[in-house]
């Protein structure tokens, strides 16, 4: 892809709370998950920006704030390969499912406490921005890269 194509990715505007309703829209672009069969697909100059280690912190109305961790990394596709938030004082790594990418949005399922939660997130202005929801609740957080 073009440097165009960067800026696109950048400029979607991050929302601290993901409804049910936009989590299960489809999605229009190509999808990049960290499957064999897409091994051979090109990977966007927009998503390659991803590699590396994200820190920073979530809220949320029914938890403490606390830190959280990614981790991309990439080989033949992106991955994300470790994940981690804070939860009762301690930073606890969680097992992560379908990430994907398209050129606006970052996407992955995790469990967390007993349920299967859908995180969604874009980059805008260097900084990784979403949210985690899980039921009723959801978590929003902003990452940067390190």
């Amino acid at each position: 892809m073009q440097h165009g194509s960067s800026s696109r990715f950048a400029r979607i505007v991050a929302t601290a709370f993901i409804t049910a309703l936009a989590l299960s829209a489809p999605a229009t672009d190509a999808v990049f998950a960290q499957t064999p069969s897409n091994a051979k697909a090109t990977i966007p100059d927009s998503a390659k920006v991803l590699v590396g280690t994200w820190e920073g912190s979530y809220t949320s109305e029914h938890a403490p704030a606390g830190a959280m961790k990614a981790v991309f990394v990439q080989d033949s596709v992106i991955k994300l390969s470790s994940f981690a938030l804070t939860m009762e004082n301690t930073m606890q790594t969680l097992e992560v499912r379908n990430f994907a990418f398209t050129s606006d949005e970052i996407s992955w399922t995790e469990d967390l406490m007993g349920m299967s939660c859908q995180t969604t997130a874009v980059l805008k202005n260097g900084q990784l921005k979403g949210a985690i929801v899980c039921g009723h609740g959801s978590v929003a957080f902003t990452l940067s890269k390190r």
